[in-house]
């Protein structure tokens, strides 16, 4: 037991170490945010043998699991067993995501949630999970202890349940390239907003009037009107913190460079979709609320 926790536990940092080492180079992403059923404690580590010994114990708890894989379900769920020979003691294993490979008599650590199948309550509690398992396969395990996993790492220490972006297209290329001008200009008027730098703050100030017009004209093209105004209020937004600026009326420069944040966040709430990577990507037309 000891051995497959300590081996758990250098997977984990293995796959830890690897997410950083891949983003060494670029831009640092802040982190996503939670995932629905993030642990509010510490991890139970135990072995799938014991779950499957006990379930009842482990309802509800967060737990970090070790087990061989037995066999896949579905593409988004498989079943794992203490010994890779079936036993008969397997553990239901539910994903959200699947972008790796989990291949089967291979040990892997299942970080997640306990919870006793019920097909009901995964259509409401847990609806992420809830299409991992097919309807016609869900009552063979109604009543049986199942992990919701929020990761699954391999032998090869990589958390295949990461959601991960799809290439850019085109649209997304030369959106991308305006918000980085927006960034780089907002981030250079709030240092002069900070050190009520007139020559700072006005310059940035016309450069994010430019973004902000290429970005209205963007969304024009492609019809969404509500994007469109919003960058069109961020715009009448900047040319306010030009003229305020100039004048020396920091004042006035702070609230609309408030303002302005909250404009840019709206569209990015109605528009801007992030993978577990950190990256971005324009919310498609089915998501976009």
């Amino acid at each position: 037991m000891r051995a497959l926790l300590a081996v758990a536990g250098a997977i984990v940092l293995a796959s830890l170490a690897a997410g950083a080492q891949g983003r060494g180079g670029a831009q640092q992403q802040p982190p996503p945010p939670p995932a629905p059923g993030t642990p509010t404690k510490p991890l139970v580590p135990l072995a799938a043998s014991t779950l499957a010994a006990k379930p009842d114990a482990y309802l509800d708890e967060f737990v970090s699991v070790t087990g061989a894989v037995e066999q896949s379900v579905s593409k988004l769920a498989f079943t794992v067993d203490q010994d890779p020979k079936k036993t008969g003691k397997e553990i239901l294993v539910l994903m959200r995501h699947l972008s790796g490979t989990i291949d089967p008599s291979t040990y892997v650590t299942i970080v997640g949630q306990v919870v006793k199948f019920d097909p009901a309550v995964m259509g409401e509690k847990f609806k992420e999970w809830a299409a991992a398992l097919p309807s016609d396969v869900a009552v063979s395990y109604t009543g049986k202890p199942v992990v919701l996993a929020s990761s699954v790492i391999n032998v090869a220490g990589i958390d295949v349940t990461r959601r991960l972006p799809p290439p850019m297209t085109a649209d997304e290329e030369a959106y991308q390239k305006i918000m980085k001008q927006v960034g780089t200009a907002n981030a250079a008027l709030r240092k002069g907003l900070e050190g009520s730098d007139v020559k700072l703050a006005t310059e940035n100030a016309l450069l994010l009037r430019q973004a902000f017009a290429q970005t209205e004209s963007f969304w024009k093209m492609r019809g969404k009107n509500d994007a469109a105004t919003w960058a069109q209020d961020a715009r009448k937004l900047t040319e306010a913190i030009h003229r305020a600026a100039a004048g020396g009326k920091w004042e006035e420069v702070k609230a609309s460079a408030t303002t302005l944040g909250q404009a840019c966040q709206t569209c990015h709430t109605a528009y801007r979709e992030r993978f577990d990577d950190g990256s971005f990507r324009i919310k498609k037309p089915s998501t976009t609320n």
